[in-house]
């Protein structure tokens, strides 16, 4: 709970300092007038103002929630992509519970919102970068600063906005080292995380319905014992291609909402097959760069719609490659010789090659159903032996206390 908190109050904090309000004049165009609007003065600035700040059509219009107030949609829409990125941490602890965060989830998580805050601010008020949208080196508006934090974190790359100067140059090449390792590591447990959570819910309702069903057909457990270890009758199971089906539609629909906002938007206005070819080119984390975001409100879309559109593309990529794993072991299960495979475990486990005693009928049927090997079958009853000649036994028995000494946890 103290932790979750924490990375509240850290995640408002970032949204609210480093929207662009507290330590930088940063300017926009409204869309009716050609005079700059603030949204926040340095309190340090000396010297003459005309010679400190940029000219204002080095800046691209935004677009006013009222007239007369120095806030603007794209500015929102970006305070919120940065609360986005920083509540990562908080789906983290909601998947593992508050009790079962350790002291690395706690710095990594910190590490995170450090790094963002970090970022944003550097972006804004101390970096300066070149770009092919304005001219001249300058700070990013917080616009600007989320349309290229987006790109740091899909690796997606346009190169339209670069730093200027070689400090700067490698201060960002460290941050985007940073950024992939923090923020992959999160990405990566969240989703491995919420993976075996659905396992476990598919593997509960599986095992609850096979207890209804043998609760109403009592005289099935009684076929337990004659049935064969392995049913050499059931084949595998038919590979399921929904799931590539689901992921290949969800990255359709970011594909085809990327194609008609390049399209459509206005300041944009890309052909559909420029459109198509920048979605694309984007998704796939190419970008080549040669169609990019022209306006403000372009830049704050582009941020989510590459964040969502790359994890979409991901997750196509993931089902397709299991996918085709799953055909290929299906494939190769009726080129397999099961036969010649039958005949060698019975001739490794039986030692007069005509009989098998329990112990050896229980070794059989371990290597048959869960693909044990001989090495791992002598290692353990080495261990076995071994244990029993401590307990000076001359039984096939080890003692209880023998086995929690020898092969218990550490205290």
């Amino acid at each position: 709970m103290k932790f979750t908190l924490v990375v509240v109050l850290a995640t408002g904090f970032l949204t609210c300092g480093c929207g662009g309000s507290l330590v930088k004049r940063t300017w926009a165009l409204d869309s009716n007038s050609t005079s700059p609007i603030f949204f926040g003065i340095s309190d340090g600035a000396k010297g003459r103002e005309e010679d400190m700040q940029p000219h204002p059509l080095d800046y691209n219009r935004e677009t006013r929630i009222l007239k007369g107030l120095p806030v603007t949609f794209e500015t929102i829409f970006a305070c919120l992509f940065v609360t986005l990125v920083g509540s990562v941490p908080l789906l983290l602890a909601k998947l593992i519970g508050g009790d079962g965060l350790t002291k690395a989830h706690k710095i990594e998580s910190a590490c995170l919102v450090i790094w963002l805050v970090s970022a944003i601010f550097g972006f804004c008020n101390i970096l300066q970068f070149n770009s092919l949208h304005w001219t001249g080196p300058r700070s990013l508006t917080i616009v600007e600063a989320v349309y290229l934090l987006s790109q740091i974190l899909t690796t997606v790359g346009y190169g339209d906005i670069t730093p200027a100067f070689p400090k700067s140059q490698v201060w960002v090449a460290v941050n985007v080292i940073l950024a992939l390792c923090l923020y992959g590591s999160i990405i990566v447990e969240c989703t491995s995380r919420f993976a075996e959570r659905l396992a476990k819910e598919v593997e509960d309702r599986a095992q609850a319905l096979a207890a209804a069903e043998e609760a109403a057909h009592p005289e099935a457990a009684a076929e337990v014992a004659t049935s064969p270890v392995k049913d050499w009758l059931h084949e595998p199971d038919v590979v399921d291609e929904m799931p590539v089906v689901k992921s290949g539609c969800v990255f359709l629909v970011f594909a085809i909402i990327g194609v008609f906002f390049w399209h459509l938007y206005p300041g944009e206005e890309k052909t559909w097959l420029q459109a198509v070819y920048m979605s694309v080119i984007t998704l796939s984390t190419v970008g080549f760069g040669f169609f990019n975001a022209t306006t403000e409100g372009g830049k704050v879309f582009g941020a989510f719609w590459m964040l969502f559109g790359v994890a979409a593309l991901g997750a196509l990529i993931g089902g397709f490659v299991e996918w085709m794993s799953a055909q290929k072991n299906l494939q190769s299960f009726y080129l397999f010789d099961h036969e010649q495979e039958f005949k060698s475990m019975l001739d490794a486990c039986s030692k007069d090659g005509k009989t098998l005693s329990k112990l050896e009928f229980l070794q059989f049927a371990v290597k048959l159903t869960k693909g044990t090997d001989d090495k791992e079958l002598a290692k353990i009853m080495e261990r076995f032996a071994y244990l029993r000649k401590q307990d000076k036994s001359s039984t096939d028995w080890v003692r209880r206390t023998t086995l929690v000494d020898s092969e218990g946890p550490p205290l």
